[in-house]
């Protein structure tokens, strides 16, 4: 089933590379489609990759940044509720990438195309 509305949100915001939120026709049924850059080279990441890999913190090697697209359920105002998992997740190694993929999802989406299940 076709989408009822499909709106680009735009944020200048630094590692935000598309959001969109895709209306369906059934009342209430809103999705949030987020694409990202994922800092390699932050705390944050570097300690998860010390404890995957078992190496210590601070010989933990920087690696080239991730883009990730995520599908949520939401709001019709774009929110998503604190603790829910995506839907579906693809990731990209460079930006243009990403910013194809990103319309894609969305396109697949809007056009009732794509299989969504809740990623644990």
């Amino acid at each position: 089933m076709r989408a009822r509305r499909v709106l680009h949100v735009g944020s200048s915001r630094v590692g935000l590379v598309g959001q969109t939120i895709v209306a369906h026709w059934w009342p209430g049924k809103y999705y949030f489609v987020s694409t990202i850059q994922i800092d390699s080279s932050s705390a944050s990441s570097r300690l998860t990759r010390s404890l995957k890999t078992g190496v210590d913190y601070m010989d933990v090697k920087p690696e080239p940044d991730v883009f990730v697209t995520n599908i949520f359920k939401c709001d019709k105002n774009g929110r998503v509720k604190p603790g829910d998992s995506p839907l579906y997740e693809q990731e990209y190694s460079d930006l243009n990438q990403a910013k194809l993929g990103h319309k894609e999802i969305v396109d697949l989406l809007a056009e009732g195309r794509l299989k969504l299940q809740r990623i644990s």
